[in-house]
């Protein structure tokens, strides 16, 4: 009797967990949702940056509350791909091809297996959340499904039935995808003649193929092409320091500038000596060899055009009390003690001065080559031909990749050796599985809170109050446990892609699709494997003596679990997606950026479209993937949430990519062979779920039927690996031929992007950027480097192209 009692509690706690949980994630949901319909007119700026700023030709959605929907519902892929590229594509195809096998999978557990379930045993989900009286003509005595398994044998054979339909099912959109993926990539990058198509990234080049000319003699002579240009990289790393550092007084320039005209009004009576000791300074500082700043005060009172001007005549110091600001030479300037009183502005266009020179000195010195080159072939034809190539006998020996688009390239991490990359590379990956294994406590420790009996082992007197009142248990055993498994499944993530930039890719390409890997390693090994193995307190020891328990373990975990992964695809789903579309975190951010932003440049960078991110984006709907085809044949729910999951997400996503943000790296889509590799190791979990969910009710022969499944899984994977692989990475020559003679006047937007780019690390060819400020009137004028007098004129009636537009 006490068992019947447990079960009905255990039914109420979930069923009021639940409701809770679609309560308050609808709420939040409809809440941020709402908000957006109102405020996306309201402020373009946010919600249409990209749409407003960089690409005016995307279809324009209508203003009306919700009229945009029906509009970007109606956008299709090949303005998707247009308008954002490869990798947006594959993206959102990823959420369509999980929209459409959801939808299946939903169709048929809702229609068939969850039916048959319920004739058989009185339960609709084998969750214990929904349990519905057995019909009359039904034996009593079989209403506890833990009763004599044969019994349900027939009930059972729909398990095996449909583990074979959901791997065929699965097995079936992923190629379907793979193939539609592989047509349009390879007709997309086919039809292009970026200067990124024809180039290869050569590495290991051996010191006496150093020199341009005889690397080109040698490519050409293998006979795989004619070279047009070659770039070897080479150690700029004093001239890319130098230009950091300018960066900076740049900086300091402008908000010199700014604080002077925007500064508040001094009150106080201005010293005599202070002021003439300022002034005095400001006139003779110079910039030695040894450091230290000196040099003319600008020239812009002496320049005619500006003498008349009411804000020269302010800086001056002859209205209204304004005076220019003034700043201390020491190293403890910026705390406002020590060292010499001088004009802050011109302190600071001096440095900026000295360092020109040096740059311009720098920029046309000679720096020693690297064993890495940017080779650009004539044709798109023989760059494929020779990234496919063995160049060299030797092993790491003039080593030819396809290269990375000139402006993803990270320069620096060309300059090191391949031993400090490699280091580098397995430290960061080090650290990383180190951090791995530190999140196991948190989350092992978060599981504890599923359980009411475990709580009462390390919190007696939460575990009593639980036991006490039914409402609270399931709160905190039901509610707390998912957003606190929601806070950890974002915040490491993040933690993950800031450290995969100091792993010396070089590219932000291979940074993101880095932090694509490592993100959903930590989301499926700790947020799924461990979280789930610490909610049911597996015996690990006994675990490991005993691998047939495997199967049997798991089945049980994730029958235990299915009411909490319900509660976590709610919440994820329908509370927290709409909120993306708010860019909350933005959004909660800017008022204090606002404040700190004191220049027109800094306004500019603060209104430029955020950067999608699908090392942080993908991860998670792939594991939301996986957890629904686990759950496929034992709870409906699960996969309807998922469901709803996927379609506000396309929705979402669809709408950031096109209108309000923007991805700069050049991955080309090369994330599909990550999203089916992965979706194939959800599957073999399914299929291991689904044997030991057999095998625990006693059905052994049918447990055994299930062998071939994994053994097909691998098959296709290995089909994929030998047959699909080298397409996600390379361009046909077929393709290339067919693709240039249908596209001959229109450019894609990779092509747009790299328009007059060439593979020359910037800070060699940048012009060197100019001070903007903005005047009292709240124009932007700029100080500018006149080559007559060769010093930095201020010039009030020149408007600076490109900050115009945030004004």
């Amino acid at each position: 009797m006490a068992d019947n009692d447990d079960g009905e509690l255990k039914v109420i706690q979930n069923s009021f967990v639940l409701t809770t949980q679609l309560m308050i994630s609808s709420s939040l949901g409809i809440s941020a949702f709402l908000v957006f319909c109102v405020v996306r007119t309201q402020w373009p700026q946010v919600y249409a940056a990209r749409a407003s700023r960089l690409h005016t030709n995307i279809p324009a959605l209508p203003k009306s509350m919700f009229g945009w929907i029906p509009a970007l519902y109606s956008i299709t892929e090949e303005q998707v791909l247009d308008h954002a590229g490869l990798d947006a594509f594959v993206f959102l195809g990823f959420f369509k091809m999980a929209i459409r096998l959801l939808g299946i999978c939903a169709f048929l557990s809702a229609a068939v297996i969850s039916p048959i379930r319920l004739y058989f045993t009185g339960i609709y989900d084998q969750d214990s959340v929904i349990s519905i009286s057995r019909p009359a003509s039904i034996n009593a005595s079989k209403k506890e499904e833990t009763t004599d398994p044969e019994d349900y044998d027939v009930y059972l054979w729909c398990y095996v039935a449909f583990a074979y339909i959901f791997t065929f099912i699965t097995g079936l959109l992923l190629f379907k995808q793979t193939r539609h993926i592989g047509r349009v990539r390879q007709a997309y990058l086919g039809g292009q003649n970026s200067i990124t198509d024809r180039t290869i990234l050569v590495s290991g080049v051996p010191d006496d193929l150093r020199d341009e000319v005889a690397l080109k003699e040698h490519i050409e002579a293998l006979g795989i092409g004619e070279v047009r240009s070659i770039t070897l990289a080479r150690k700029w790393t004093q001239l890319d320091k130098l230009m950091a550092t300018r960066r900076n007084i740049l900086r300091q320039v402008e908000r010199a500038w700014t604080q002077h005209f925007h500064g508040k009004v001094k009150k106080r009576p201005i010293k005599p000596n202070e002021v003439a000791n300022a002034v005095a300074m400001s006139i003779h500082i110079s910039v030695g060899r040894d450091g230290e700043v000196s040099t003319p005060l600008l020239e812009t009172s002496r320049n005619p055009v500006e003498s008349h001007n009411s804000d020269w005549t302010a800086a001056n110091g002859v209205d209204d009390g304004r005076r220019r600001p003034l700043i201390r030479t020491g190293w403890f300037k910026y705390f406002g003690f020590g060292g010499k009183l001088v004009d802050k502005i011109d302190y600071y266009t001096a440095r900026l001065q000295k360092l020109d020179e040096k740059v311009r000195t720098a920029r046309n010195k000679e720096y020693s080559a690297t064993g890495d080159a940017f080779v650009t072939m004539d044709s798109v034809a023989s760059a494929q031909m020779a990234a496919q190539a063995v160049l060299d006998p030797r092993v790491y020996r003039l080593i030819a990749h396809v290269a990375p688009a000139p402006h993803d390239v990270i320069w620096p991490n060309l300059y090191k050796s391949r031993v400090t990359r490699f280091s580098q590379s397995w430290l960061i990956t080090a650290i990383i599985g180190f951090a791995t294994i530190a999140f196991i406590f948190p989350v092992a420790s978060l599981a504890a809170f599923l359980n009411t009996k475990t709580i009462l082992k390390f919190w007696p007197g939460l575990g009593n109050a639980l036991v006490d009142s039914p409402l609270l248990s399931a709160l905190v055993t039901g509610f707390f446990p998912t957003v606190a498994f929601t806070i950890l499944n974002n915040l490491a993530p993040s933690l993950y892609s800031g450290i995969s930039n100091l792993q010396g890719h070089i590219s932000n390409g291979d940074v993101e699709l880095s932090v694509v890997a490592k993100n959903f390693f930590f989301v499926f090994f700790n947020m799924f494997i461990v979280f789930t193995a610490a909610g049911t307190a597996i015996n690990y020891r006994a675990l490991l003596m005993n691998s047939a328990e495997i199967a049997y373990t798991l089945a049980r975990a994730l029958r235990y679990l299915s009411s909490f992964y319900i509660n976590v695809i709610i919440l994820q789903g329908i509370g927290l997606i709409p909120f993306r579309l708010l860019e909350f975190d933005f959004v909660v951010r800017y008022p204090f950026l606002r404040v700190l932003c004191k220049t027109p440049r800094e306004l500019y960078h603060l209104y430029k479209p955020p950067s999608f991110n699908y090392g942080t984006s993908l991860p998670q709907p792939i594991l939301i993937l996986i957890v629904c085809l686990c759950y496929s044949c034992m709870s409906t729910k699960i996969l309807c949430f998922g469901l709803i999951y996927f379609i506000l997400g396309y929705f979402t996503f669809k709408y950031q990519l096109l209108y309000s943000m923007s991805h700069q790296q050049h991955s080309t889509g090369k994330s599909w062979p990550m999203i089916f590799f992965r979706v194939c190791i959800g599957l073999l979990l399914f299929q291991l779920t689904m044997a030991g969910s057999l095998g625990l009710q006693g059905a052994y022969y049918l447990s055994s039927l299930l062998a071939p499944l994994p053994i097909i899984t691998v098959v296709l994977m290995y089909n994929f690996y030998d047959n699909y692989l080298k397409l996600s990475y390379f361009i046909a020559l077929r393709s290339i031929k067919h693709s240039q003679l249908r596209r001959l006047s229109s450019r894609t937007l990779d092509e747009e992007r790299e328009l007059n780019h060439v593979y020359i690390n910037p800070n060699l060819i940048c012009p060197l950027e100019e001070p903007c400020v903005m005047n009292r009137t709240g124009n932007p004028v700029d100080v500018h480097f006149d080559t007559d007098s060769s010093q930095y004129v201020f010039n009030p009636r020149t408007r600076v192209s490109g900050f115009d537009e945030i004004f």
